[in-house]
């Protein structure tokens, strides 16, 4: 019989330290702000895959011109 293994998982990183505090409040962010800041990167890389697909095809046709 297989041996158990006891996965540990990683603790998730405190949000609540990262969010402003007025008064010693806390102040909800609304959370399409908190998606923009979270995934900036992802729409960053998302930008990036589009333009290089769009030389890549303007590519293409201009060598499909030239070669024909």
């Amino acid at each position: 019989m297989a041996k158990k293994v006891r996965r540990v998982r990683k603790a998730a990183p405190n949000r609540e330290a990262k969010s402003p505090k007025k008064n010693g409040a806390k102040i909800r962010q609304n959370p399409e702000e908190v998606f923009r800041q979270e995934y900036a990167y992802v729409l960053k890389d998302l930008r990036q895959v589009l333009v290089l697909a769009v030389l890549m095809f303007a590519l293409l046709i201009a060598l499909n011109l030239f070669l024909q």
